[in-house]
């Protein structure tokens, strides 16, 4: 033992030991608890690394964004959206808004690597002392993290995946990429989400113009969007203003005077109606986008993929169409309908009421002429009081529409502003809520592109589409096609058809084909027939070409549905829309070139990439020639038949009325050479408009007010004239022809081989020809006699065409030999039709007008179309008239 251990006391030799057994024990326990920490740590680290989505899902997330559609001027005319999101590139977001947000939420944004430890110890602190989670200490990183990858439970395994995703998301992505997302990622409020929807939503500007007041007002809501709603709580939302400028300050990002400024100045708000309609103008319309958007990109694509629409509705002429509807309308029904109240509400329904109307977007007054919903606040000795919008007015009662018994308060109606002395006070009147419908729409033949569309009365009573959905009868305006294929069959529209009474029998049937006046006038042009719509001419005239040849040549005017195999098809049996009428009457508008008319020009993504642009295609389907005699013919009809309502429009136009059994739809189709028209009025259920409520006298006045609110000024166009028409004076009346069809032409051809004969023998002879009268002139050149076939022509029209037939060839029309024009010869006179009033030749004597017999060789009458050989037509079943 050494002199050192032995002057050391025994206790001390004692403990030595001992403490170095402490330390070692305290030493292996610190180890192992690190060693079960750290294999505790990676079996958390491996379990939730296990479970956490990819950052890569991340950067291929697409926000939700709304889709906008735009009118041809620019003018926003709706939006779809599940989210109401619009993206806004970081370069466009002010500095001030940058800095706003970056305050509020997460000072130290540009110095951490995605997390804030001392945030999160701060967090952790106030959560143990309150014994609950109740405070995150998120960055801006975990936020975006927490938003697009996690649910937003509040819990720490959560807490622990945000924080290692966020790590991970700093790694992939820069500073400003991840402030973009979080900037147009976070709900602000009032259905906003993102900065540049919310700037819309409470202040109606676009992110870009935003003052330091308005962004810090903004930066305060991501905390709580409906605490601090500056629309419903503008205390809070003030409160929150005033800590954002604070904390904006002791960042230095403005001075400490430009905060307190900022919170002085007056902030403007837009006012919203919560329950007001994406829709902003013509509804119809963008409803049809909307679908179209479905079925090109996908069910959820409007909603999500944040399309911008520009479309082709010109608002000015949408707004003159859905006047001219809606005024007709309610002229048509007036008197038809009582006016009664919708239904009564409770005293808690009463008041969202009122509280909605106050609040509502429209600062004006009741327009004259638009239907408003009201309630009834009281009924004294003063009158009736209602509230419409923000405005309290008094209920009058009018000799259309007295007020009904048993009006009370908090009764909800449908009413109108009444046209009162000028200096009165707000008067309105009861609307009887036409049950009556109507649709219209109209197409630039310029360009294909349809410049307004109104599918009902009113949009917010019903959203069918009336003139894409509804499937109706079109009646007369349907004839148009049918003489159509008669011109191309070779009549003419001088050639001749008896109206006569007819029976067609099969299947056990008869069906005797009627006139709307119930006459018969004996032999009638096909002008007139189609100007004055005889049923009849039109029946025989379809039975004359064939059914087969005319089944096959409807569908090359875009008719999708095929037709029955029935002459009442020349009647307008078959259902057809509003929209495809109007496509299919373009073919004559335009010279033989059926349009296929867009709603649509452009689309784009978000940021302004061009996804698709559109033109109107444009097929040839019939002859320039045919064309242009249909639209010829379809003049006459303005300007002495039944729809000369229209000529008063004092330019050239064309069209044709249409109406159907028993008055249940009414029609008119028209156009000038710049704009196409259709029109439609009747019932969704099967009702009659009424005695003579005819196309002529429902549709076309609306289409004569609409045309001329739309043209206006518009210079004055005539139909072009194709250069295969010839213009000929038959009976002292110019009428038009496809060249070689008019009267003499064959006569003239035969002239001009003999004299091509003469020559010819003559150049044999070695001597040239004399002059014929000057007839040389006349005949053809080379060029026409090598003319090839036109490109027009449909590659199955030689199969529908029937051989030439001879002059010995018999027609039969109906059951018995065809009439002829000798047939109503009287003495040395023959008989035809005299003009019709617009009564439709009413009162008219049944013994047309007489006519010399000695008129030339080269009669019209000559024009007649060949004859067929005979072979019975049989229809079945036949249609119950």
């Amino acid at each position: 033992m050494s002199e050192g251990e032995q002057r050391m006391p025994r206790r001390a030799q004692a403990k030595k030991p001992q403490r170095f057994w402490l330390r070692r024990i305290a030493a292996g326990v610190g180890l192992f608890v690190a060693a079960t920490g750290a294999v505790a740590g990676w079996i958390v680290y491996r379990e939730i690394s296990a479970n956490l989505p990819p950052v890569d899902k991340l950067l291929r997330y697409q926000l939700p964004v709304a889709t906008r559609v735009y009118a041809a001027d620019g003018t926003l005319l709706g939006e779809f959206y599940t989210e109401k999101r619009y993206l806004v590139p970081i370069a466009k977001i002010p500095d001030i808004v940058r800095q706003a947000f970056i305050a509020a939420e997460d000072a130290s944004f540009y110095r951490h690597k995605g997390i804030d430890v001392l945030g999160i110890a701060r967090a952790a602190a106030a959560n143990f002392t309150a014994g609950t989670v109740v405070q995150g200490g998120s960055t801006i990183t975990q936020q975006v993290v927490k938003s697009l990858l996690l649910s937003p439970e509040k819990s720490y395994e959560r807490k622990l995946k945000e924080i290692l995703l966020s790590l991970r998301l700093e790694r992939q992505l820069t500073k400003d990429e991840i402030l973009y997302l979080y900037l147009n990622l976070i709900y602000l409020g009032n259905g906003a989400y993102g900065v540049g929807a919310a700037a819309q939503e409470y202040f109606g500007k676009d992110v870009a113009d935003l003052d330091l007041a308005e962004a810090a007002l903004l930066a305060g809501l991501p905390q709580a969007p409906s605490r601090y709603s500056p629309v419903r709580h503008w205390d809070r939302a003030k409160y929150r203003q005033r800590y954002v400028l604070e904390r904006m300050a002791r960042e230095k990002f403005v001075t400490w005077e430009q905060s307190e400024q900022a919170l002085q100045e007056e902030i403007q708000l837009t006012r919203h109606d919560a329950s007001a309609p994406t829709y902003v103008a013509a509804p119809y319309f963008v409803e049809h986008v909307r679908r179209f958007l479905e079925e090109r990109y996908g069910g959820t694509a409007p909603y999500q993929a944040g399309f911008n629409v520009y479309t082709t509705v010109d608002l000015r002429i949408q707004r003159a169409a859905e006047d001219a509807l809606r005024g007709h309308l309610d002229a048509i029904d007036m008197g038809r309908t009582r006016a009664r109240p919708l239904r009564r509400l409770t005293a808690g329904e009463a008041d969202r009421f009122i509280r909605a109307a106050k609040a509502a977007r429209d600062p004006n007054e009741p327009e004259p002429g638009r239907a408003y919903q009201a309630l009834v606040l009281a009924i004294d000795k003063g009158g009736v009081r209602v509230q419409v919008n923000r405005f309290v007015g008094l209920l009058v009662a009018t000799k259309d529409h007295p007020l009904p018994t048993g009006l009370a308060k908090y009764d909800l109606i449908a009413v109108r502003r009444h046209v009162a002395k000028a200096g009165g006070g707000l008067e309105l009147e009861m609307d009887g809520d036409p049950q009556l419908e109507g649709a219209l729409v109209s197409i630039d033949l310029t360009n294909g592109q349809v410049k307004a569309l109104v599918g009902g009365y009113d949009y917010e009573r019903s959203q069918f589409n009336r003139v894409m959905q509804a499937q109706r009868q079109p009646g007369s305006s349907f004839k148009p096609f049918v003489y159509s294929a008669a011109m191309d069959r070779g009549w003419t529209p001088a050639s001749i058809i008896v109206d006569e009474p007819i029976v067609l029998a099969g299947g056990g049937r008869a069906w005797m084909p009627q006139n709307y006046d119930e006459k018969f006038i004996g032999p009638t042009t096909l002008r007139n027939a189609l100007a004055h719509s005889r049923n009849v001419v039109t029946v025989k005239l379809a039975q004359s070409m064939g059914l087969n040849y005319l089944i096959n040549y409807l569908p090359r005017f875009g008719f999708s549905r095929p037709f029955a195999k029935n002459l009442s098809i020349s009647l307008g049996t078959a259902e057809v829309t509003l929209f495809e009428l109007a496509r299919a009457y373009t073919a004559f508008a335009t010279g033989g070139r059926r349009l296929d008319p867009i709603f649509v020009t452009k689309i784009t993504d978000p940021h302004g990439k061009v996804l698709e642009e559109f033109e109107a295609p444009s097929d040839p389907v019939i002859a320039p020639e045919t064309a242009y005699l249909v639209t010829s013919m379809l003049e006459s009809v303005v300007q002495r038949g039944t729809g000369k309502r229209v000529a008063v429009l004092g330019r050239p136009v064309a069209g044709k009325t249409g109406t159907t059994n028993d008055m249940h739809d009414a029609w008119f189709v028209g156009y000038t050479p710049e704009l196409l028209t259709g029109v439609w009025v009747g019932y969704d259920s099967e009702r009659s408009l009424g005695k003579d409520q005819t196309g002529g006298r429902v549709a076309a006045p609306i289409f004569l007010t609409f045309m001329e609110a739309a043209l206006g000024n518009a210079p004055v166009n005539d139909f072009a004239i194709p250069e295969g028409v010839a213009l000929v004076s038959v009976n002292g009346n110019l009428e038009c022809f496809k060249k070689g069809t008019e009267p003499g032409a064959r006569q003239l051809a035969a002239n001009q081989e003999q004299d091509e004969l003469d020559r010819a023998v003559a150049r044999l002879r070695g001597r040239e020809p004399v002059e014929l009268d000057g007839e040389r002139e006349l005949a053809p050149t080379d060029d026409e006699l090598d003319r090839e076939e036109p490109t027009w022509a449909p590659q199955d029209q030689e199969e529908d065409l029937a051989p030439v037939a001879d002059d010995e060839d018999l027609r039969q029309i109906d059951t018995r030999p065809a009439p002829r024009a000798e047939d109503y010869l009287d003495g040395d006179r023959a008989r035809r039709p005299r003009e019709a009033d617009d009564a439709g030749y009413r009162g008219m004597s049944d013994r047309p007008a007489h006519r010399p017999i000695s008129e030339p060789a080269d009669d019209y009458r000559i024009n007649e179309p060949p004859r067929s050989r005979g072979r019975k037509i049989v229809e079945e079943p036949l249609p119950n008239y």
